[in-house]
């Protein structure tokens, strides 16, 4: 079985070019995702569910740390399927990829999988913002792309775009740059029967390397997540657009990403706000709405009242 590693910091396009994937670049080949959220609701999930596909969601975690063990449990049993033949891991936002590396050079799992090229999409638009906000974590997510998705380019001038590729070819100048908008790539790109060669990297440096004593792991690294928390809010109500966007107009800067599920003007809606960006779309009716606020020090005590009068203001006449 091929696996995929999928990165790309909060907001970024990683679903959309999963959804992408799933749908455009089977070929006959049978597909599966696991999506791993930070946070204890799955929303990117939601969003890809309905494709004939094998799915498993992992949440409240990071798939290098805590949700470990699920993951490799999740690609054993999806492996033991047989007919599977490419697993695309849509890692959470926050996500390490040097820790993602160290995963699949266990030598439990080392030659057992194909690791497919490791991609990161960038959000060209806020690449020079995100850059300053996270420095070597965001480069971290840059530098061990073997493929480079510059998604949102329609929502940058031609001076921006030569500022950003010039700045990602410094941290990268081996990665294959695509330039994207809403992540329209050709599949094949990216599935293509190619051997990650970052991973092929890792493993010859580290080959002599031992990752373990006796049973238990050595987790000797530093480890550079983004500090963010996480909560989650009920959303089942319906709130008129306009009242929507003033809410989110005013939120904190510090709330980097909120994701979810509600009912705007009496209809379903997605809602995905990211760094001051919101985007309202149309949906299907779901059994469950909620929404996800994701942040560093983000106080809930102040959003939560706030939030919850959204859904109390009448419509306007």
């Amino acid at each position: 079985m091929r696996v995929n590693l999928l990165f790309g910091f909060l907001g970024s396009g990683k679903t959309t070019l999963a959804r992408r994937l799933l749908k455009e670049g089977g070929g006959g080949r049978r597909m599966a995702v696991i999506v791993n959220e930070f946070g204890d609701v799955g929303i990117d999930g939601e969003i890809l569910e309905g494709a004939d596909i094998d799915m498993v969601e992992l949440n409240s975690g990071c798939l290098c740390c805590t949700l470990k063990g699920p993951l490799l449990n999740a690609i054993e049993e999806l492996n033991k399927k047989k007919d599977i033949d490419i697993t695309i891991i849509e890692a959470t936002g926050i996500a390490e990829p040097e820790e993602m590396i160290e995963i699949f050079s266990d030598e439990k799992f080392r030659g057992r999988y194909e690791i497919g090229p490791m991609i990161t999409v960038v959000d060209v638009p806020k690449f020079t913002q995100l850059l300053e906000l996270l420095g070597p974590f965001y480069e971290a997510q840059i530098q061990h792309a073997d493929v480079l998705v510059l998604n949102k380019i329609d929502l940058a001038s031609a001076d921006d775009l030569d500022t950003v590729r010039a700045a990602i070819v410094v941290i990268n100048g081996e990665a294959e740059l695509i330039f994207t908008e809403q992540c329209e790539v050709e599949t094949e790109k990216i599935l293509a029967n190619v051997t990650s060669a970052k991973m092929i990297a890792h493993l010859a440096t580290n080959h002599d390397v031992k990752t373990s004593t006796e049973e238990g792991h050595e987790h000797n690294h530093d480890h550079r997540h983004a500090l963010a928390q996480s909560f989650v809010l009920d959303s089942s109500r319906n709130a008129q657009r306009v009242d929507v966007e003033n809410f989110f107009d005013k939120l904190p800067e510090n709330v980097w990403r909120v994701k979810g599920f509600t009912h705007v003007n009496d209809s379903p809606a997605l809602i995905q706000f990211n760094m001051g960006q919101l985007i309202i779309s149309a949906t299907e009716e779901r059994a469950h709405y909620h929404m996800v606020f994701i942040g560093p020090d983000i106080d809930r005590s102040t959003i939560e009242p706030a939030f919850i009068a959204l859904f109390s203001i009448e419509a306007s006449v």
